[in-house]
């Protein structure tokens, strides 16, 4: 592998793990503290499977996250990666893989999740979600 080529992989790992480590506090702080705000992260275009159930367009997700009990996230793990433009049409696009516990308001115990995320530069230069994948590990 020419050294050219390893350092613009280098350099796109750096920029895919500086962008999942600042998106998913930002994720995570919006969705149990201020949920209302989430609308902002998510692309009009966005898909989402919760739990095995599939939604479309940023409105739709939005209205099904505000139906869910308050939160409280405890992230344990984060992995982030680029994803090669040759895939994308030239878009930057990141993956960031999300592991933890979560609690919701009227629940005594605490969930185990993953969350993988497809987060897209726009050009604006502001990432945003293209696509959400949340299970509950049980």
């Amino acid at each position: 592998m020419a050294a050219s080529t390893t350092m613009d992989i280098k350099s796109q790992l750096e920029q895919a793990t500086l962008a999942g480590k600042e998106f998913h506090k930002l994720f995570y702080e919006k969705f149990d503290k201020r949920r209302n705000l989430l609308n902002k992260l998510y692309m009009d275009t966005a898909t989402m499977v919760w739990n095995g159930n599939p939604l479309e367009g940023g409105e739709a997700i939005i209205k099904f996250l505000d139906q869910l009990p308050t939160s409280e996230h405890t992230i344990d793990s984060l992995d982030c990666q680029p994803i090669p433009a040759a895939i994308t049409q030239g878009q930057t696009t990141v993956m960031v893989i999300v592991g933890g516990w979560v609690k919701f308001e009227g629940n005594k115990r605490n969930f185990q999740f993953t969350e993988n995320f497809m987060l897209t530069r726009t050009q604006a230069g502001v990432w945003k979600i293209a696509s959400d994948c949340f299970r509950y590990q049980e």
